[in-house]
């Protein structure tokens, strides 16, 4: 895990990742299928956090098979397992743990989303979780591609919304989150003895209108104690009502940003 986790921790970044997750999951569980994953598979999902991950492979591998979360924070286990109690699943269970020491297994399936960019040992991480894996099991990922050189791709153009690029930037940079994991990861598949399974599918969000500002805002929102922990802003600067403001009087009523790419990677192992 990086050094220290770039977000927050409480319920309104729980809201905004279960959202997050809700805009994914077209994506996710393409790339899940894609993967083979189905009816009797016994899968682990690393870094489950509220568990909308494992509820998609949930429905894949049916009551047949098994899924287990792993996620370091307690408070995300403890609401993940409440949730599939609630929905009556007895397939699916969560656990504290790290992805870095994965459990015993094997799995024929472990997947992920948005969680290898916050692994410094990119490598090392992929090794430890394909020694889980049964021969001819796969690993499937669907990572940001996180790049500092690649602005902000909107129009029109908005100096706020540039600013929290940059301060989005600096927060990974101290909280060592490494750059342009997504496009690494099928060279590092390979180098801990699985094979890549192109073609690999790329998909992005893209926000339009209001959304615009309630996106960036709630961006703003969740790093702020990182920012302010290492500052780079102070909380005068990070005031969310008047970033809103600012937002809004540049961009107008029709802002459309798209957020930079995700890619959707599986490999076998042999």
């Amino acid at each position: 895990m990086a050094k220290q986790y770039a977000w927050s921790n409480n319920e309104r970044e729980r809201d905004r990742l279960a959202r997050q997750g809700e805009q994914l999951r077209p994506a996710t569980e393409k790339l899940f299928r894609a993967a083979g994953i189905g009816p009797g598979a016994r899968v682990l999902d690393c870094g489950s956090g509220g568990g909308d991950v494992s509820l998609i492979v949930a429905d894949l591998v049916t009551s047949s098979g098994e899924v287990l979360g792993i996620d370091r924070d307690p408070d995300n286990v403890e609401a993940a397992n409440r949730r599939v109690a609630d929905m009556g699943l007895s397939h699916v269970r969560f656990e504290t743990g790290d992805i870095s020491v994965p459990p015993q297994g094997p799995f024929d399936a472990i997947v992920g989303r948005l969680v290898l960019m916050y692994q410094p040992d990119l490598e090392a991480v992929l090794r430890a979780l394909a020694g889980r894996l049964v021969a001819g099991g796969v690993m499937a990922f669907l990572e940001f591609e996180h790049m500092s050189s690649a602005g902000v791709m909107m129009s029109p153009q908005s100096p706020s919304i540039e600013q929290l690029s940059r301060w989005m930037t600096a927060g990974f940079a101290a909280t060592g989150v490494p750059e342009r994991v997504a496009s690494r990861l099928p060279s590092a598949l390979r180098s801990v003895g699985l094979v890549p399974q192109p073609p690999y599918e790329l998909s992005g969000l893209v926000f339009h209108g209001a959304d615009v500002v309630e996106h960036v805002s709630t961006l703003l929102r969740g790093l702020s104690g990182v920012l302010t922990a290492n500052g780079i802003a102070s909380e005068d600067e990070l005031d969310i009502d008047i970033f809103a403001e600012r937002v809004r009087v540049e961009c107008g009523p029709d802002p459309v940003l798209m957020v930079s790419p995700n890619l959707a990677v599986w490999a076998k192992k042999p």
